[in-house]
């Protein structure tokens, strides 16, 4: 192709172009909302390949043109099903005009003869020429027959000149009308001709930069425009005069560029431009970047609007008031970072909303969903919520499907999921998840699907037994589809008011890996549950379905985890040491000779005890007036306690993946301890100069006495500051005898990470680390460090 500057977001040549390249679909035809949006920018500046694309791969809610309508493809051309009823498709054809006429004698032969779909697809029109007062056989006009009509992948340029116009179109429209030919606008021929029957009409990558005041006022019975992919950034007050019975407006996927080349929202002319589209029940505003203050145009829109798609416009903040009057049901705002600033942006709706996809706002709230009765389906995966909390999840009784892959959500001990009584799919892919608790089992036994993938979890006897529960319901049960809670007539879904929910949903389930069973030779394993259960796995992949097995830190499959007898008294190393439990009744019966023994190895430990008893007691009197809350000064981001033993790992390790990558200040005691205060100074005035606190627990550190107290002074901060700002970093193993009941409280009530021997494995450890670091330091202000 030719080069050709940019306008807006595609290309479009300078010149007519030749016969053949007017069989080429035009290189703009390619619809940006599918392609990653680094990709967006290359495509926008370099023009696109002029072959045909591909369907689509990533859609929001509301889907594409082509997914609402069966009459015409994603290239403009009508499809075999409309071709059958009575149609003209003259696309991608230089002498569309004259094919057009010639056609039009094949029709008139009867009443129920005329052409009711047309196709001037990729007709290399300047505007909208006035062939429809062509008329047929029995000279009936085209205007008063069409009722589907497609004029995508046009040039509609603002305002055309005589000298720019094909000859074609030049010498048509001059026998037609002499006068004011250079003033033609794409608009007019519009504007001038009565449609009496259209009910679509197709301007997709038309060029169109403005909407005029009153463009489809000549079209009474219209119920469907589709204004996708063009350079629009103004539309008029009154631009939709007239159409009181548009059902569905998709204004999807429009950009332009300003006079400096970047990317500028469309504006809206009055707030009150939707006002006159009375039943307006389906708007798709999705990858068209808007002004902020455009969010007010949706308090005068239609209260029969039950369909909106906002995904990736750019708007952030909706305020509580915004959907006053609407009766929303299908709600998409993926894409707009801190939309939902404002816990309650869905009050208003709370009763109406059945799908809603909020993927990638930076939403740390999950409270923003209470009491959201209708709900069935919510996908938030990419996000930075860390919880459910009991409260809201019982507001949640209609919801069959959560989607939460890739936020930060962790072990939780009290029952959450099962509060959501209809709820059948779960997806906690790429979380912070690193055990299974069992009250987690327990909560997982109602649903049909679960999906724990990318988790760094350690192997323990719950973790079996979800999988052991997935194998035996692969053998009993077949797939179950997701549909909605209230029988709705199909053709509501399928037509204006289609989504992509449920068939995204069901496609996961289709195209997913069932579990085969573990056997030894040529019999299976047959085990005796104590929980039930009726899930099966939904994103099984034999590489990606690993624990991390506490005994060596080495990744191993869950299917090569042994299947454990018993879940009582359990603990989570006995998966690994099953001679532990002879251990411990031996322990039972020379119950003095093993006090004997640790008080003789540990009397160092013992004497140190009484001084952390001392130590304790002197904190305790220390008072501090002011909270530590979100607005505290800080000098350092993290301050790492760890013993001499470790001091390799911290200074090669660490701190070069912390400092120099994250770019997080680090307190270290070598280092940051100022000159000629006490040790115990030191260590109070580090851990209150510092956001975090990291512990790095190895066997070595419970026996130093100063990382005792350091550990047992972040347990102490902890309770009298209420956060929860300590990470527990363990290098190795430490099993429960060992632990001091301090650190043992740490590690169940806070989240651990652990350091893992295999070098593969060490990638995830750092991610984790490094996220959650990252996390700690945005919610602190900007301070420039003392030390």
């Amino acid at each position: 192709m030719n080069n050709a500057p940019t306008s807006g977001c595609a290309s479009f040549p300078n010149s007519n172009p030749t016969p053949r390249e007017l069989q080429q679909p035009r290189a703009h035809v390619l619809r940006l909302g599918y392609l990653p949006r680094s990709k967006i920018v290359s495509c926008l500046l370099h023009g696109l390949s002029a072959q045909p694309p591909p369907p689509p791969m990533e859609r929001c809610l509301t889907g594409y043109m082509t997914d609402i309508q069966s009459w015409v493809d994603f290239r403009g051309r009508l499809t075999s099903s409309a071709l059958q009823e009575n149609a003209i498709d003259v696309s991608y054809q230089l002498n569309s005009i004259g094919e057009l006429r010639q056609q039009m004698q094949n029709f008139g032969r009867s009443r129920n003869n005329s052409v009711q779909y047309l196709s001037l697809a990729r007709c290399q029109l300047r505007w909208v020429p006035r062939l429809f007062l062509f008329r047929d056989s029995s000279r009936r006009i085209l205007t008063d027959t069409v009722v589907y009509l497609t004029l995508f992948g046009n040039d509609f340029d603002p305002a055309p000149t005589i000298d720019r116009l094909s000859l074609q179109q030049q010498e048509y429209e001059m026998r037609l009308d002499n006068n004011n030919l250079n003033s033609i606008s794409w608009a007019a021929t519009l504007k001038e001709t009565q449609f009496p029957h259209l009910k679509e009409l197709d301007l997709r990558i038309c060029g169109i930069t403005e909407l005029g005041n009153g463009t489809f006022s000549t079209m009474p019975n219209l119920e469907k425009l589709y204004l996708g992919e063009n350079n629009i950034f103004h539309i008029n007050s009154l631009t939709f005069t007239g159409l009181k019975k548009l059902i569905h407006l998709d204004i999807s996927r429009n950009c332009e560029n300003d006079t400096n080349g970047n990317f500028q929202g469309f504006t809206f002319d009055d707030f009150n431009v939707f006002s006159g589209l009375v039943n307006l029940s389906s708007l798709d505003l999705s990858y068209s970047r808007m002004s902020q203050r455009n969010v007010h145009a949706f308090k005068n829109i239609s209260k029969n609007l039950q369909k909106l798609s906002i995904c990736n416009s750019g708007l952030t903040n909706i305020g509580p008031d915004i959907f006053d009057g609407t009766s929303i049901r299908f709600l998409d705002v993926s894409g707009n970072a801190n939309i939902f600033s404002n816990i309650k942006g869905l009050q208003c709706v709370s009763s109406t909303l059945q799908v809603v996809y909020a993927d990638n706002i930076a939403l740390t709230n999950f409270d923003v969903f209470e009491n959201l009765t209708s709900l069935e389906i919510l996908r938030v995966s990419n996000n930075e919520i860390t919880e459910i909390k009991e409260k809201t999840a019982m507001t949640l009784p209609s919801l069959q499907v959560l989607d939460m892959d890739a936020n930060r959500v962790t072990t939780w001990h009290k029952p959450t999921v099962s509060l959501m009584p209809e709820l059948k799919l779960l997806s906690l892919r790429n979380n912070n998840i690193n055990s299974i608790s069992e009250v987690m089992a327990i909560d997982f036994t109602n649903l049909t699907y679960i999906g724990l993938s990318g988790n760094f979890i350690v192997c323990n006897c719950n973790l079996r037994e979800i999988f052991e529960i997935a194998i035996r319901n692969e053998k009993n049960r077949e797939d179950e589809h997701i549909h909605p809670l209230e029988c709705i007539n199909r053709s509501r879904l399928t037509g204006v008011m289609y989504v992509t929910a449920y068939d995204d949903v069901n496609t996961i389930i289709a195209n997913r890996n069932p579990v085969r069973p573990v056997c030894v030779g040529r019999k299976c394993e047959d085990v005796v549950l104590e929980i039930s259960g009726n899930y099966l796995l939904l994103d099984y992949n034999q590489n990606t379905y690993h624990c991390l097995m506490m005994s060596n830190g080495i990744s191993t499959s869950v299917k090569a985890v042994p299947s454990c007898k018993t879940r009582k008294d359990f603990d989570g190393n006995e998966v690994m040491f099953p001679t532990w439990n002879r251990l411990y009744l031996l322990i039972i019966l020379l119950i003095i000779l093993p006090f004997l023994f640790y008080g003789f190895v540990y009397r160092r430990n013992l004497r140190y005890f009484l001084i952390t008893v001392r130590n304790s007691a002197t904190l305790s009197l220390i008072s501090r007036e002011e909270i530590i809350d979100e607005n505290t000064i800080f000098n350092y981001d993290v301050f790492v306690s760890y013993c001499n033993d470790d001091r390799a790992w911290v200074l090669d390790h660490l701190l070069p993946h912390v400092e120099k990558d994250c770019s997080i200040s680090v307190c270290l005691h070598e280092r940051d301890f100022m000159v000629g205060l006490s040790i115990l100074e030191n260590i109070v005035s580090c851990m209150d100069r510092s956001k975090t606190i990291m512990l790095i627990l190895s066997q070595k550190f419970l026996l130093s006495q100063w990382c005792q107290f350091e550990m047992h002074l972040a347990q102490h901060r902890l309770l009298e500051t209420r956060r929860e700002d300590l990470i527990l970093v363990l290098l190795e193993d430490i099993p429960r005898r060992l632990r001091p009941n301090t650190l043992h409280y740490l590690m169940l009530t806070n989240t651990y990470i652990v350091w893992p021997k295999e070098e593969s494995e060490r990638h995830l450890f750092w991610r984790r680390l490094k996220k959650s670091l990252v996390i700690h330091k945005m919610q602190q202000p900007e301070n420039v460090s003392l030390a």
